[in-house]
């Protein structure tokens, strides 16, 4: 199981690499950008590069976030809860997200598939292959599904999902729990 929880947390953390590269190609992006307007000089496909940064550092890191308590968590009904109904609807809630969020991942997949099969590209001034950043979409969003797989078969054999141990050392948390 070390191996495992190894494996999978270094695939959450690549996630979370790969949308720290997005947000770096997106301001070289604007730098070149700007440093052409200075020499008169336009960077071809700037803006379709642009969609595509924003759209890979959204989706990348998502497990990563998630598996660090980073995403934003309303507990309002189960915070008041304790014992069996709270672990049950926790359950149902990560079970809901699961589903959903799995639904989001057949869609991205099956679109980069079908780019891909096309040779769909951009519009743009660059016929940019549609399929890369889609694929990155898609496998940023298959990793959070999977880290969502992960924190419910933990919380489901008794132990704490990665948000509630992410979040229990938070100020914030304690600050609310004293209220």
């Amino acid at each position: 199981m070390r191996a495992l929880r190894s494996v999978l947390d270094f695939l959450y953390l690549l996630g979370g690499v790969g949308g720290a590269l997005a947000l770096t190609a997106i301001a070289l992006v604007i730098a070149a950008q700007v440093g052409g307007r200075f020499l008169g000089l336009t960077v071809a496909g700037a803006d379709d590069l642009t969609s595509f940064a924003v759209a890979a550092s959204a989706l990348l890191p998502l497990a990563y976030a998630f598996r660090h308590g980073a995403h934003i968590r309303v507990d309002l009904i189960i915070g008041r809860l304790r014992g069996r109904a709270q672990f049950l609807l926790e359950a149902v809630a990560l079970l809901l997200a699961l589903a959903v969020v799995l639904a989001l991942a057949w869609s991205l997949s099956d679109l980069a598939t079908d780019s891909l099969e096309f040779d769909d590209v951009a519009q743009g001034t660059v016929p940019w292959k549609l399929w890369i950043p889609q694929a990155l979409s898609a496998v940023g969003v298959v990793l959070f599904a999977l880290s969502l797989l992960d924190d419910l078969v933990v919380h489901l054999a008794g132990g704490t999902p990665s948000y509630r141990r992410a979040g229990e050392g938070s100020a914030l948390d304690r600050a609310a729990e004293e209220l």
